[in-house]
C-alpha cells in the first residue's frame, strides 16, 4: 500500500468527506508540482520543496495556505507511522510555518466584490462548451454557496407557473440549517429567460453536467483567475448575484432570505454600501415612473 493510499484511509476515519477530498487533492498537487511519483515521496522530502512551491506556484495566498495545512497534516501522519524521521518532520514543519507567516503577512483582506459585465464575459468565454460553463452559470444566477452546491440534485429544482426556475434548499443543505427558496435571476428579464431555458435542459442530467469535486473546482477556478488576471473565486458569483438583487431594487428582507443570511444586519453591513449611480436611478424612478 502506498503512503497516499494509507493516508486516504486515515482521512476517511478522521476527517469529513469534503476535507478528505480537498486535503488529498492538494497534497497530490504539491508532489505533482515537484514531479515526484508517489513511490518516491519519502526519498524526496526536503524543506526546500516547501519554499519552491510557495515561490513558483500559481496559487493565490489563500489556496497556498490551505495546501500548507494539508501538507502539514500529511507529514504528521508520516511521522507517527514512522515513514519519516521526527527530525525530518521538524525541518519540514519549520519550513511550512515560516512560509505561512510570510503568506499571512502579505495576505490582504478580501471584501465582497461583484464581477463586472466585462469580467463575466471574459470568464465565460474561456469556459464556453465545458462543464464549467454550466457550473458557473448555476452559481452566477442563483448565488448559492459552494457547500450548498455539493448537496444539490435535480430534485431541488422546480419551475413555477409563471416560468421562474427555483432551487429549493432544505435545512440540512444550508449553512445555518434553515431551508430557503432561491430564484434563478439576472438583472435583465430576457437574460433570465435564456438562462432559465439553458439550466432547465442541463439539470435533466445534473450529475453529468454539474458534478465536480469541490477541490477540483476550486483549483480550476483559481488557475483560471490567474490566467485571466481577474481576481475572482466561486464565491464571487454569489457576491455578484446578491449585488444584482440589490441594484434591481429588491427589498432588503427579500435579499436577506434569497441569500440565506442569518440576519438583515449581515446583508446591510456586507452589501448595502452607498452607490451614487444607484441613488440617481432610484430618484429618477421615483420621479418619472408615476
Amino acid at each position: 500500500m502506498g503512503v497516499l493510499e494509507a493516508w486516504e484511509r486515515h482521512l476517511e476515519k478522521t476527517k469529513s468527506q469534503k476535507t478528505k477530498e480537498t486535503y488529498l487533492m492538494l497534497v497530490k498537487e504539491f508532489f505533482k508540482f515537484h514531479k515526484v511519483d508517489e513511490k518516491e515521496i519519502i526519498e524526496n522530502l526536503k524543506p526546500s520543496m516547501v519554499y519552491r512551491f510557495v515561490d513558483e506556484s500559481d496559487l493565490n495566498p489563500s489556496s497556498l495556505l490551505t495546501t500548507l495545512s494539508a501538507l502539514r497534516y500529511f507529514l504528521k501522519f508520516l511521522t507517527r507511522r514512522e515513514y519519516i524521521e521526527k527530525s525530518m518532520y521538524e525541518s519540514l514543519k519549520a519550513a511550512i510555518e515560516e512560509a505561512r507567516e510570510e503568506l499571512n503577512a502579505k495576505k490582504t483582506p478580501r471584501y465582497p466584490r461583484a464581477l463586472t459585465r466585462e469580467e463575466i464575459e471574459a470568464i465565460f468565454e474561456k469556459v464556453k462548451g465545458k462543464k464549467y460553463e454550466k457550473i458557473y452559470t448555476l452559481f452566477l444566477y442563483s448565488g448559492i454557496r459552494l457547500g450548498e452546491y455539493e448537496k444539490l440534485s435535480e430534485e431541488n429544482f422546480f419551475m413555477d407557473k409563471s416560468g421562474i426556475l427555483w432551487i429549493k434548499l432544505t435545512p440540512e443543505m444550508t449553512k445555518r440549517n434553515k431551508g430557503r427558496l432561491v430564484p434563478i435571476l439576472s438583472p435583465d428579464k430576457d437574460e433570465t429567460l435564456k438562462v432559465t431555458e439553458k439550466l432547465s435542459r442541463w439539470i435533466e442530467d445534473f450529475e453529468g453536467n454539474f458534478r465536480v469535486k469541490r477541490g477540483v473546482l476550486q483549483v480550476y477556478t483559481d488557475r483560471l483567475s490567474k490566467r485571466l488576471n481577474i481576481d475572482f473565486s466561486i464565491h464571487s458569483f454569489r457576491h455578484t448575484y446578491i449585488t444584482n438583487l440589490i441594484n434591481s431594487g429588491f427589498p432588503i428582507e427579500v435579499v436577506k432570505e434569497f441569500a440565506g443570511h442569518s440576519s438583515i444586519k449581515t446583508t446591510v453591513e456586507t452589501y448595502y454600501k452607498f452607490s451614487q449611480k444607484r441613488a440617481q436611478e432610484l430618484v429618477r424612478n421615483f420621479l418619472f415612473s408615476q
